[in-house]
């Protein structure tokens, strides 16, 4: 057993000559095993090292972890390409050396900082406040965990220069993240991301404070409760109807859902509510989920909430992921109640977000207060079902926006001044509605959501129900997806070459459907790949590729890398109101029908896409 740090060198110029790792990740790992800097992670590299582990060693030390546009995000563990202490404090000396440039009052009004229950995240905060402290910025910390929207509140709140959440969202156990917040309360956008990236990659010496230093220096400070007493008032301010007779549970998942989600229920007068015993606990293990993948858009990440559901009879599950920005909820089914498969119960977030949009237009168009010149917002990769309500209720919709809540959230503050915000959606659960946090919130949906039940429930109906009455009125939307995921190095260069692919030469048939256009957000061009005719397309330019199969455009399937995951997400939307030759006798039948045409064309697509790298990888 090596125990000397040059004894384990050796053993890594072996692989590196044997040709078993690479001269990259070699070079790193002797780095981090003799540098005082990485002093904090040499054990766990020497256990590495022992056990043999090349794939974690070449993964791991190979590059440096990139920040992205909104962070950094990944598994923790020792080397530059994972979370951990040093990578986390040169993330934060970057933004520092960003703020500092902001202005001058930039060190005075400092950054807020939260972190949610993941494993570390209170360290990683800690150590994030301590290299601002040690810039001479002022940080402002939570005293526990809190959830990213509070965070976003807090920001426009104390009139900080910017925020940071420690978390991974809903990625799995093993994983943390950084998200950075600018003065608005929304994720950085250009060109505060693109000026942060350049400071983070610049970075060679990390300044840093101790933590208990400068608490006494006044260089970092814990928030106020009143943020929190703020905070829960303005969420409760969304509501608009009195009706409260609803019987929920709520499940945090072993997140931070219990300081935003509940005490907002709780604030409103709702009396029965049932919070889940046994994932109340702050625990970044998440150890009751399947998985260990705390995300409400896995129908198995209620499944414990629903047995507490059958158990109670209650109307209505609902779910916050981790950090408490996206929510999911089921209902019970209308002949086998609570005893119907879990991913017949859980509405997605496609749905959720359908019914969230209707019943705030809809309400306050009743109580005469949708305003004349209102904006509803979704992403790309939204249901059109959205837009199409928004519409009918004559408000103004974009709907062109790229993946990722934060360019709803910088929207708000680019409209007119005599425009109203209404409500912002992306499938991926997350909502929003009012302007005091500018980032998607499980707790602003929750109230939202709640509320919509318990009126339904006072007239004999359920959010099934309403759903299907919406369908019934603008038609049905059928919404799936699939991840394929692609790990290490040769896993990032098969997603880059798929995605070049599909560009160079994309197909003419997907699923045994005819293209009818080709949608390139990169270039923000379209093409018909029959006349040849291409049109300029609005919004902004990302990594995305979308074919669509009918002039209206509502049945598409479209291709993206994700931004946080080492994985190609494929998105397919199918709509009735496209195809009106699929429409059966009633909804049933015309939700068969649609449902099939979906998944016909989302296994073509994958196949498309693998056939692709089969020429490359034999």
């Amino acid at each position: 057993m090596q125990k000397n740090p040059m004894d384990m060198i050796k053993k890594i110029k072996i692989w590196v000559a044997a040709g078993e790792l690479s001269e990259a990740a070699g070079e790193h790992a002797a780095l981090w095993l003799t540098d005082p800097r990485f002093a904090a992670s040499m054990e766990e590299i020497k256990s590495l090292i022992r056990a043999g582990d090349l794939n974690e060693l070449e993964d791991a030390f190979r590059t440096r972890i990139e920040f992205g546009t909104g962070g950094i995000r990944g598994p923790m563990g020792p080397g530059p390409n994972r979370i951990n202490l040093r990578t986390v404090g040169e993330a934060a000396q970057g933004i520092a050396r960003y703020v500092l440039k902001s202005g001058s009052d930039a060190p005075r009004r400092g950054v807020v900082i939260a972190h949610d229950t993941r494993n570390n995240s209170k360290a990683f905060a800690n150590e994030l406040a301590s290299v601002l402290a040690g810039n001479g910025i002022r940080a402002s910390i939570f005293e526990g965990c809190r959830s990213s929207p509070e965070l976003s509140f807090a920001v426009r709140s104390t009139s900080a220069v910017a925020g940071v959440v420690i978390s991974a969202s809903h990625n799995p156990p093993g994983d943390n993240g950084i998200k950075v917040y600018w003065s608005d309360g929304g994720q950085v956008v250009p060109p505060h991301d693109r000026n942060i990236i350049a400071e983070v990659n610049a970075v060679s010496e990390v300044r840093k404070l101790d933590f208990d230093q400068a608490i006494e220096e006044g260089l970092i400070g814990i928030l106020d409760r009143a943020v929190d007493t703020r905070y829960h008032r303005e969420l409760a301010s969304l509501s608009l109807r009195p009706e409260r007779r609803i019987r929920v549970v709520y499940t945090p998942l072993h997140g931070v859902g219990l300081t935003s989600v509940l005490p907002a229920l709780e604030i409103l007068g709702y009396k029965d509510l049932h919070v889940v015993p046994s994932q109340a606990k702050p625990d970044g293990d998440f150890p009751t989920v399947p998985g260990g993948v705390a995300n409400p858009e896995d129908p198995r990440a209620l499944a414990v909430a629903v047995r507490e559901a059958a158990e109670t009879e209650a109307d209505l599950v609902i779910a916050s992921d981790p950090d408490a920005d996206r929510l999911g909820c089921a209902v019970p089914d209308c002949s086998a109640g609570w005893n119907a498969p879990l991913e017949d119960l859980a509405l997605n977030g496609n749905q959720i977000g359908a019914v969230l949009c209707h019943y705030i237009l809809k309400t306050k168009k009743k109580r005469r207060e949708l305003p004349a010149d209102g904006f509803v917002a979704k992403t790309i990769v939204t249901t059109d079902l959205t837009s199409i309500i928004a519409h009918a209720f004559g408000a103004t919709v974009v709907d062109d926006l790229l993946v990722g809540f934060k360019y709803i959230g910088s929207l708000i503050d680019d409209l007119p001044t005599d425009a109203e915000f209404l409500f912002g959606a992306e499938e991926s659960h997350g909502y929003l509605t009012g302007t005091f946090t500018r980032d998607k919130d499980a707790a602003v949906a929750a109230v939202l959501l709640c509320e919509c039940a318990a009126t339904l429930k006072a007239r004999g109906r359920t959010l099934r129900d309403y759903l299907d009455e919406i369908y019934a009125q603008y038609g049905y939307f059928r919404e799936i997806q699939q991840s394929v995921v692609r790990t290490g190095a040769r896993g990032s260069r098969d997603i880059v070459h798929v995605m070049e692919s599909l560009r160079s030469r994309p197909p003419r048939q997907i699923g045994g459907r005819n293209i009818e256009e080709i949608i390139d957000r990169r270039t923000g061009k379209a093409l018909n790949p029959h006349t040849g005719a291409v049109r300029t397309m609005d919004g902004q330019k990302g990594d995305v590729i979308a074919f669509t199969f009918t002039p209206a455009g509502h049945t598409r399937v479209t291709a993206r890398p994700s931004g946080t995951e080492p994985k190609i997400k494929y998105y397919v939307s199918a709509a009735s109101v496209d195809h009106p030759h699929l429409c059966g006798a009633g909804l049933h039948e015309t939700k068969d029908a649609v449902d099939g045409l979906a998944s016909r064309i989302l296994s073509g697509m994958v196949d498309e896409a693998e056939s692709r790298l089969g020429r490359i990888n034999p």
